[in-house]
């Protein structure tokens, strides 16, 4: 079976969970592609930009085979083929097929792709925090990671900035 899921941008997945899509901003409709009844297209939130960290998030949850081709993104993840095509209006679409794939599996590894990809995302903006602090006028007094993996910093402005 296969299943086809829409990433929404997180924006419009607000707007979306505000009319009733669902606070997980999963929403399956009537139809697939071209009115196949036997593939659901699945709507979900996400906050996928960056296909290299795409990529990593992909190799993370222990994919293999991943090959990232400008605006497309494949992977192999436990017996199941992803492929992710960023769309002319900048919204991902995922593809998931395989032999046990279901509409619940399909949303899942989707959600565990994102907030894989949210860690990679925290991670670049925390290093490029801390390489630019002294030159904007700061000072990082203290860096803490919470159970959850939240990174909370402290920065006080220098004197002389």
């Amino acid at each position: 079976m296969s299943v086809t899921l829409i990433l929404l941008p997180i924006a419009l997945a607000v707007a979306a969970a505000a009319s009733g899509v669902g606070v997980l901003g999963a929403a399956v409709t009537a139809k697939g592609k071209d009115g196949d009844e036997s593939r659901p297209a699945i709507r979900v939130r996400t906050r996928m930009k960056d296909s290299t960290l795409l990529a990593d998030a992909l190799g993370n949850l222990g994919a293999s085979a991943i090959d990232v081709a400008g605006s497309r993104v494949t992977a192999e993840v436990d017996g199941i083929t992803l492929t992710m095509t960023l769309t002319d209006d900048t919204v991902w679409e995922a593809h998931v097929e395989g032999r046990d794939v279901t509409v619940v599996s399909a949303t899942e590894l989707l959600q565990q792709l994102d907030t894989e990809y949210a860690a990679l995302v925290q991670q670049a903006v925390a290093e490029k925090i801390r390489a630019r602090a002294k030159g904007s006028g700061f000072e990082l007094v203290s860096e803490t990671r919470e159970a959850d993996d939240t990174v909370t910093m402290v920065l006080n402005v220098r004197a002389e900035a």
